[in-house]
């Protein structure tokens, strides 16, 4: 089992974020809004995440980017290839631990929200 982050996981270019974006469903927890979008053509999940300025300062919002990308690497055998899935960062995840977040992830993954 994997659980590197290569470039190849990543979604880096601002034309497949507006994609997933625009197109794909929408899962909303207290930390984060995850978009999910499947991509048949992919071999692996892929994950972009957005933090605002509304996440906080850069210490903030690179925390938030850190927690978001562990929660993935940790869940990512348990994601199906061929998905493309972008986290947007709430100012509340400044102050969450990871256990939470990777709950939060797997469960907006998966469909169950909640506040």
């Amino acid at each position: 089992m994997d659980e590197s982050f290569p470039p190849e996981r990543r979604i880096r270019k601002g034309s497949e974020f507006a994609v997933v974006l625009r197109e794909g469903r929408r899962s909303t927890c207290p930390y984060f809004t995850l978009h999910i979008l499947p991509v048949p053509s992919r071999n692996c999940a892929r994950l972009g995440i957005i933090a605002s300025r509304r996440v906080g300062g850069a210490v903030q919002r690179n925390r938030a980017k850190r927690l978001l990308r562990e929660a993935f690497r940790r869940l990512g055998s348990q994601l199906p290839a061929g998905v493309n899935l972008v986290a947007v960062a709430r100012n509340s995840i400044a102050k969450a631990r990871l256990e939470d977040v990777e709950r939060a992830f797997r469960n907006a993954f998966h469909g169950k929200t909640h506040s």
